[in-house]
C-alpha cells in the first residue's frame, strides 16, 4: 500500500461505509459529486495492496477508449504517485509486480457466451449506471459473482426510478451484502470551480434544471 497518498486525505465522509467489505456497492448522486474520483482511487488502491487484483471497467455503450474511465485512472496513477505499480498500455492497465490487469468494456457488445470473458474478475465497476440495461444487469450479476469475494460497484445520476441499476440498488430491497450512498457536490472535496460557475448559472436562471442536474 502506498505510504502517502494525498488525495485519501480528501476522501469525503460518505465514502468511509464503501471501505468494509460488501459485494454491491453503490454511490447515486447528481453532477460533481466525485463518485467516479472516489472509485478510482478506491480500485488503484486495491491492486496496489494486491497486485494480481482484476477488475472490469464497464459502460453500457462504449465505443472507444474515449469514453472508458481509463484516463482517469491514468491521471489518478500520476496523482498517487503510483506510477511504480502500473503498467499503462494503450487498452488496459496491468500490475508491474503482479498478474493484475484493468479492462475497460462496453456491455452492450456482449452476449451470454461473451461474458464468459468477465469470469475470473473479482471486481466491475460500473460507470453511468443509470444506462445500464436490464439485460446487461442479469449477464453481469452472476458472471462477477463466481468469485465468492468479488464485488460490483455502482455509480449513477439518477433518471428514473423505473431505470434497472435503481430498481436493483433504491427499491428498498436491494441484494444481501449492498451498500447504497446518495451524496451531492457540496461534499465533493474535488469539486471544480469551473462546475460550480456553471451551477451557479442554471441556478440563478433555471431553478428546475439546476435541481435536476
Amino acid at each position: 500500500m502506498l505510504k502517502h497518498n494525498p488525495l485519501r486525505l480528501k476522501t469525503p465522509e460518505w465514502a468511509e461505509p464503501l471501505l468494509a467489505d460488501a459485494r454491491y456497492k453503490g454511490v447515486h448522486s447528481g453532477r460533481g459529486a466525485g463518485k467516479s474520483h472516489f472509485f478510482a482511487e478506491y480500485i488503484l488502491e486495491q491492486h496496489i495492496i494486491d497486485p494480481n487484483e482484476s477488475t472490469v471497467c464497464i459502460r453500457e455503450i462504449q465505443k472507444s477508449l474515449d469514453q472508458s474511465v481509463k484516463r482517469l485512472l491514468e491521471t489518478k496513477i500520476r496523482t498517487m504517485n503510483a506510477g511504480s505499480y502500473f503498467d499503462v498500455q494503450d487498452a488496459r492497465i496491468l500490475a508491474k509486480n503482479g498478474s493484475g490487469l484493468i479492462i475497460f468494456q462496453g456491455m452492450q457488445n456482449h452476449t451470454a457466451e461473451s461474458i464468459k470473458s468477465f469470469e475470473g474478475y473479482r471486481r466491475a465497476w460500473v460507470e453511468e449506471a443509470q444506462s445500464v440495461s436490464q439485460s446487461s444487469l442479469d449477464l453481469l450479476r452472476p458472471t462477477i459473482f463466481r468469485l465468492h469475494n468479488s464485488e460490483l460497484l455502482f455509480g449513477w445520476n439518477p433518471k428514473r426510478p423505473t431505470d434497472p441499476v435503481d430498481v436493483l440498488m433504491r427499491s428498498g430491497d436491494p441484494p444481501p451484502g449492498s451498500i447504497v450512498i446518495r451524496t451531492n457536490w457540496s461534499e465533493n472535496p474535488w469539486f471544480p470551480d469551473a462546475l460550480r460557475a456553471e451551477m451557479e448559472y442554471d441556478r440563478s436562471r433555471d431553478t428546475d434544471k439546476y435541481l435536476h442536474i
